[in-house]
C-alpha cells in the first residue's frame, strides 16, 4: 500500500500546486475516473476529495460527482464510503453481461457480479447509475450482444456509455490480432450491434457513445468537455484545459510522483490557436445531439467551415448524414454517427 499512499499524497500535492493557478475558478462537477479509482480505499479517496475542498473553490454539494468503479470492487461498505465522500453518480465498468465474453476480455468480475453491483448501488442510495458496455466483440454467440443489452435495461440504470472494442498495441488482444489468433469484428457486425442498442429502448441518445434515461440523467461533467468548457485534470495521464491552452500530465507514475515532490507540474502544454479551438468544437459538437452552430464558430473564431469545405458539406448533407438540429445548429444523424469522425474530418479548417 506504500506505493498507493505515495500516489495519493502526490495527487493531493498536485491539487495545491494547481490551486495557485486555478484558485479563482469555481468547480461545480467532479469526475473521479479515467482509470480504476475504486481500487483506492475509502480513506484514500476521502483524502483526495478533502484536498479538493480545501484548496479549490468547490460547492458544499457538487452539481454532479461521478466515481468510476469496477464491479468486483463494489461492496455495501465501499458504496457507503463513496457516498460519504460526496459522490452521487456511479459509473460501473460492466463491459458485458456474458460470462464467457468477460473471461475472454480478461475481466476480473463475473456477469453476476456486474448485475449485483448495479443493484447494490441503487439500494445504497446512488441517485444516478451508469454502466459501460462494449460492442463489436468478435468472441460471441449470435445473440450475446442482444442478451447484454436486454439485461442492462432490466436493471435500475439511468445511463449507458457504450464503445466499440478497440485493439491497442502492446496488449494481449493486440498480440492475438497481429498473430491472426483473433480477427476483429467486421464493420457490418459493429454497425449491427450499434443499431441494436440504438433501437432497444427509449433512452435519450444524446452523444455518439452515450444514452440517458431522460434529460436529467445526461452526464453533466462529460457534456462540458463536448461544449468546450475549461476543466481541471489531475493525476498521471490526465488532461486539462483552461480555455486557451491544453495540458497533459506525464503518465508514468514514478516520473509523476518525483516531479510533484519537487513542486514541478509534469505537464506538456499546447497553446491552441483560433483554428484549433474551432476545429475541436466542430469535432466534439458533431458527436452530440445538439450539434454545432457554425455561425457562432464563424463569429467567435473567424472560421467558416462550410465555406472552406463546400463540396464535402454538400455531399454529406445530400447523403442525409448531416441534418438540421435546433435553431441554427447542425448535427450528424444517428444513423451516421459511427462514421462521425470521417464526416467531421472533412469539415475541419486548414486556415493557419
Amino acid at each position: 500500500m506504500q506505493g498507493v499512499d505515495s500516489y495519493v499524497e502526490a495527487v493531493c500535492a498536485e491539487i495545491e500546486l494547481r490551486a495557485e493557478v486555478w484558485g479563482d475558478t469555481e468547480f461545480k462537477t467532479l469526475y473521479f475516473g479515467g482509470g480504476t479509482p475504486s481500487v483506492l480505499s475509502v480513506a484514500q479517496t476521502e483524502r483526495i476529495t478533502r484536498a479538493l475542498a480545501a484548496h479549490l473553490r468547490t460547492p458544499a454539494q457538487w452539481r454532479e460527482a461521478t466515481i468510476e468503479v469496477n464491479p468486483e470492487d463494489v461492496t455495501r461498505e465501499a458504496l457507503e464510503g463513496w457516498l460519504k465522500c460526496g459522490f452521487d453518480r456511479i459509473s460501473i465498468g460492466v463491459q458485458s453481461f456474458e460470462g464467457a465474453q468477460l473471461e475472454w476480455m480478461n475481466r476480473k468480475h463475473s456477469a453476476e457480479q456486474a448485475s449485483e453491483a448495479v443493484l447494490l448501488a441503487r439500494n445504497a442510495g446512488f441517485a444516478k447509475i451508469s454502466v459501460d458496455l462494449i460492442y463489436g466483440l468478435p468472441f460471441r454467440e449470435e445473440v450475446s450482444w442482444e442478451r447484454t443489452v436486454n439485461r442492462a435495461f432490466e436493471l435500475p440504470i439511468d445511463h449507458i456509455s457504450c464503445y466499440a472494442l478497440t485493439v491497442e498495441p502492446k496488449t494481449v488482444l493486440g498480440a492475438w490480432v497481429k498473430s491472426g489468433k483473433v480477427k476483429v469484428a467486421e464493420d457490418e457486425l459493429v454497425q449491427k450491434d450499434y443499431d441494436l442498442l440504438c433501437g432497444a429502448s427509449d433512452f435519450v441518445h444524446y452523444e455518439v457513445s452515450n444514452w440517458a434515461r431522460n434529460e436529467e440523467n445526461k452526464a453533466v461533467h462529460n457534456s462540458s468537455y463536448w461544449s468546450g468548457a475549461a476543466y481541471l485534470g489531475l493525476g498521471p495521464g490526465a488532461h486539462g484545459f483552461d480555455g486557451t491552452k491544453r495540458y497533459s500530465v506525464v503518465s508514468n507514475n514514478h516520473k509523476y510522483i518525483d516531479s510533484i515532490s519537487r513542486n514541478v507540474l509534469p505537464d506538456e502544454v499546447e497553446l491552441l490557436s483560433k483554428t484549433d479551438r474551432s476545429n475541436e468544437l466542430l469535432m466534439t459538437g458533431l458527436r452530440t445531439s445538439e450539434g454545432v452552430d457554425f455561425d457562432l464558430l464563424k463569429t467567435i473564431y473567424g472560421i467558416d467551415h462550410i465555406l472552406e469545405n463546400q463540396d464535402e458539406w454538400r455531399r454529406w448533407v445530400e447523403a442525409g448524414a448531416i441534418i438540421s438540429a435546433e435553431k441554427s445548429r447542425w448535427r450528424i444523424s444517428e444513423k451516421h454517427w459511427l462514421i462521425g469522425d470521417s464526416i467531421s474530418s472533412d469539415l475541419i479548417s486548414l486556415k493557419p
